[in-house]
């Protein structure tokens, strides 16, 4: 059996999957690859339990599979980034600090403690656990950002390949559209 829907309707969902994927990889920095990994893994855990997969669970999937790629990728490269040695680190630091940066008037106004730093803040600043903790946070949230980004256009790229897929009666159909 075969889809009901018109031949033209069905190649263009198929371009349109490629386009809006391609679009995911771009947008996502990469993070989308993790996209039909959590669709799969979705479908797979629905079968087992005969049911359907749904739609939101299948977001659900693909935004969490980006995800973990993006924590992946970003972690990646973080941790293969050169790292200045600790002098270099120190001497990058005291010629930034050297020059502050200056605070409109309106804003020492309103914050007066803002025009000066304390001492806790500079030894926070030079911390190397301070600068490992930003670091894993960064990659975190570049990594949430990201796979939000490329799961739901991966999901996206998805439904629009269940246009142009054709069916028999054996297989299971993708995630369901509404009533045909």
């Amino acid at each position: 059996m075969t889809s009901s829907r018109p031949p033209i309707v069905r190649l263009l969902g198929g371009i349109g999957a490629v386009i809006v994927f391609l679009i995911a990889l771009l947008a996502s920095l990469g993070a989308a690859l993790g996209a039909p990994l959590g669709l799969h893994l979705v479908r797979r855990w629905a079968r087992r339990r005969d049911r359907r997969a749904n739609r939101i669970a299948s977001l659900f999937g693909a935004v969490a599979a980006s995800t973990g790629v993006a924590a992946v990728i970003w972690g990646l490269f973080f941790a293969l980034m050169p790292r200045p040695s600790q002098e270099q680190f120190n001497a990058a630091m005291n010629e930034a600090q050297s020059q502050p940066a200056k605070l409109p008037a309106w804003y020492t106004k309103v914050f007066p403690q803002a025009a000066r730093t304390d001492s806790a803040s500079k030894q926070l600043m030079q911390s190397p656990g301070f600068v490992r903790a930003v670091t894993v946070m960064t990659v975190a949230l570049l990594a949430v950002f990201l796979g939000v980004i490329g799961g739901a256009l991966g999901w996206c790229a998805d439904m629009l390949l269940g246009f142009s897929r054709s069916f028999d009666g054996d297989s299971d159909p993708p995630v369901s559209l509404g009533p045909s």
